[in-house]
């Protein structure tokens, strides 16, 4: 393209620069909201492919079934490692995770707390090969001291020192860095900062329950299928053998490497899940975006276009030929692009790491050079511009002289016709976006408001206990209680709301095969005075008495998993020994309120507890207490590193998903709005551009402002309403089904779907009332004069 002819498209596309920055801005955001969504999925789709044999890599679920439900996780016994792969030649090798804890480390007297540690066997790099920096991945994990540190960690605690062979302390053992390896990719279903081997768990002998995941490395020349289904139908036998006494069924999955981040159907995971529901809901709003921006520019660009039409006329009339005339309206309409094209991609890289953050991933800059990201990028140009451009330029070439001159009904008529239902599809889909806003929001709101059954406000968990503090737990209770801030103290091995141990329990006069499934809480005495529990029957577990060491506290919902009626005073059997229930609390909240309340235990048999809990005062300053806190822990291990948790905190991040999905269609319909509102705007300018005339004979004869308003405002109010029949019960369908998956939910009122269109016709009033106003008001000799 020649100077000349890039200096006539400036002047071409910028004789109404109002249009040419409605069409850049309102193309820009669409491209940008497109390149995030590209960027989101390609990620998304990486997870796990970084490994060079993933493709044979399989995962190993237990399906869980119990009433006729299904629950899969992606734990399994220790026989599926030990037993399964001898029994299955196709199986080349196989490696079990133990999820392991944020574990405090030390060497030279220098503490490092917070590091993510998983428990592993030998066989771990021969399916998993991460780029070893030093030492033998072979080696590294065979000994039960060794450990295995990402580059990342060996930076953390030797900084620039050799780390090879050095030694670290963690629960007061000492364990020789064996390997290190370079940092795990963020897009991989695990993260670790340190690998220990299986052999250092102490206890790993007793571990007879559902506890390791297991991997499966496939031999390259095996038939998939098949060996997929040999694994599951040798791990049920093996999971029905152990669960025999339980009333249950049991089924087992496989699961390929690389879909278990986005279509596993598992609940419980290593990581972070992701879900193709999200990648699909980003998709769809993207689209709706990108649709509302390339009908405004049609639309604008069409309308644009006829008042050139003299411009086209003459050229007709003097030999131009059809393809001349949509080879310029189709590079007018390139250049246009292009300019929204360049400034899309800047928006979007300036905003992904905002995006980022909403969407909870970590987006590595170096995904804009990848070669599948160009290619994916250079396809949402070239479908941007044929979607865009095409239309209006093969339209506009062919009008004619004939039809310039002397308007042609039906042709005009099919023109607006088609421009209005455009408009209209945009009114619809802003509707549906700012009703399902509503609704979202709402049950968000519900569900975060909702009483989880005791008093969370001011718990505060402390974690990452070492031994030395554990035993001395009383004298730290005492001095905690002393601080005028701190209103109760207690412990606990698990963290309330943050995960449960799974236990089999019958009555004690029921057969050993009629066990039934129940979650367990080991706390200590007084946590559930702490928590303010409420009591349906009988009393909590009471310090002075060492006898309440071997009784257990039910919820309702395990009462009547039990078929009781009278639950305390009765004896249960969990392990060997009778237990007697000496007391029954009222259903709590433990979970997220989208799953029914299941049946819980809890239990105060084990004296080991992994967080101390404390209430702090309403009045108190949270920053100030912690610092007094830590002054007390620390007066017990002068190197202790304090980390909490506050239990609000943990009851909100239940609803993560429902605040990303609002946060999701807020800004949808943010963006929505603006490029219908910026449409709108330009149409009704170009509309009483048209009508100037008109509008000046009808004051002349008499008409009113008002009559002038109710001309222009007619039409945009025909088409809204009709978006409004439409938009509305879409919506209410979307949420209905969306609000069908939570077993608590908020009611849908009818003001929900009042509330989107009440915005709509307030924007479109205004935007109208202003232009007509203006037109109305001039002195009609100007208005007949116009043109």
């Amino acid at each position: 393209m020649n100077f000349n002819r890039l200096k006539n498209l400036f002047r071409l596309t910028g004789r109404n620069k109002l249009a040419l920055a409605t069409n850049i801005t309102g193309v820009a955001i669409g491209l940008a909201s497109t390149i995030l969504l590209v960027i989101y999925i390609l990620h998304e789709t990486s997870y796990d492919r970084y490994f060079s044999r993933s493709e044979n890599i399989f995962r190993l679920n237990t399906i869980w079934i119990e009433n006729g439900n299904s629950s899969y996780m992606p734990i399994n016994l220790r026989s599926a490692f030990t037993e399964v792969p001898a029994k299955i030649p196709e199986i080349e090798s196989a490696v079990q995770i133990y999820r392991g804890w944020d574990m405090e480390v030390c060497s030279n007297e220098v503490r490092f707390a917070g590091n993510r540690l998983l428990f592993v066997d030998s066989t771990f790099f021969n399916l998993f090969d991460f780029k070893v920096l030093e030492g033998s991945a072979n080696q590294a994990l065979k000994a039960p001291n060794s450990v295995v540190l990402t580059k990342k960690m060996a930076q953390k605690i030797f900084g620039d020192k050799h780390a090879l062979g050095q030694s670290i302390l963690a629960e007061n053992k000492s364990y020789t860095i064996a390997a290190i390896i370079e940092d795990v990719p963020v897009n991989t279903h695990f993260q670790f900062d340190f690998l220990m081997p299986m052999s250092a768990i102490g206890n790993l002998n007793q571990l007879q329950g559902l506890e390791f995941f297991t991997y499966y490395l496939i031999k390259p020349a095996a038939e998939p299928g098949s060996t997929i289904l040999k694994i599951c139908e040798t791990n049920t036998q093996i999971l029905k053998d152990r669960f025999a006494s339980f009333n249950y069924d049991f089924s087992s999955s496989v699961e390929p490497l690389n879909k278990i981040h986005l279509y596993s159907p598992a609940f419980y995971d290593l990581g972070r899940q992701g879900s193709i529901k999200t990648i699909f809901l980003v998709g769809v709003i993207a689209f709706m975006v990108m649709f509302l921006a390339l009908t405004n520019f049609i639309n604008l660009f069409i309308v644009e276009g006829e008042q050139r039409a003299k411009e086209i006329g003459v050229r007709k009339v003097s030999g131009a030929g059809k393809a001349a005339l949509i080879k310029q309206f189709f590079s007018e309409a390139s250049f246009i692009v292009l300019i929204s094209f360049l400034i899309g991609l800047i928006l979007a890289v300036v905003m992904l790491p905002q995006f980022g953050n909403l969407m909870q991933r970590e987006f590595s800059i170096s995904l804009l050079k990848a070669p599948v990201f160009i290619f994916s990028l250079a396809g949402v140009f070239l479908l941007t511009l044929l979607l865009s451009g095409a239309y209006p330029a093969f339209y506009l070439s062919r009008l004619k002289p004939v039809s310039i001159i002397s308007k042609q009904p039906g042709k005009t008529s099919r023109k607006k016709y088609v421009m209005n239902l455009a408009g209209g599809l945009q009114l619809i889909i802003t509707l549906f976006l700012l009703t399902v806003l509503f609704g979202i929001q709402k049950q968000t709101h519900y569900l975060k408001n909702l009483s989880p059954g005791f008093n969370p406000d001011g718990l505060v968990n402390i974690f990452n206990l070492n031994d030395k503090m554990k035993g001395q737990y009383s004298s730290i209770r005492d001095e905690l209680m002393d601080l005028p801030e701190i209103i109760g103290v207690a412990a606990s091995s698990h963290t309330i709301g943050a995960g449960t141990s799974g236990q089999g329990i019958r009555l004690v006069e029921e057969p050993e095969d009629n066990l039934k499934s129940v979650n367990e809480y080991r706390i200590q005495p007084g946590l559930c005075n702490l928590l303010e529990l409420q009591l349906a029957d009988g009393r909590f577990f009471d310090p002075e008495r060492p006898a309440d060491r071997n009784g257990i506290i039910l919820n309702e919902a395990a009462v009547k998993e039990l078929g009781l009626t009278s639950a305390v005073g009765r004896q249960v059997v969990m392990f060997n020994d009778p237990m007697e229930i000496i007391g029954v609390v009222k259903d709590f909240r433990y979970q997220s309120a989208a799953r029914e309340i299941q049946p819980l235990v809890m239990t105060s048999y084990s004296r080991n507890f992994n967080n101390i809990v404390v209430r702090l005062a309403p009045n108190a300053l949270y920053d100030n207490v912690i610092g007094k806190i830590e002054k007390v822990l620390k007066s017990f291990d002068n190197g202790y590193i304090i980390n909490t948790r506050v239990t609000r905190d943990i009851y909100t991040q239940y609803y993560a998903d429902e605040e990303r999905l609002g946060q999701l269609t807020r800004l949808g319909a943010v963006l929505a709005i603006v490029i219908v509102m910026m449409g709108i705007f330009m149409l009704v300018s170009q509309s009483i551009v048209r009508r100037t005339k008109e509008i000046g004979v009808r004051k002349v004869l008499g008409g009113t402002i008002g009559n002038m308003i109710i001309l222009i405002y007619s039409n945009s109010l025909k088409w809204t309403a009709i978006a409004a029949l439409i938009a509305v019960p879409l919506s209410y369908l979307y949420l209905r089904q969306w609000l069908g998956e939570y077993a608590v939910k908020t009611p849908i009122g009818w003001w929900l779907f009042i509330e989107g269109l009440v915005i709509v016709l307030l924007l479109e009033t205004i935007i109208t009332f202003a232009h007509t106003w203006r037109a109305a008001t001039r002195n009609p000799v100007e208005a007949l004069r116009y043109e």
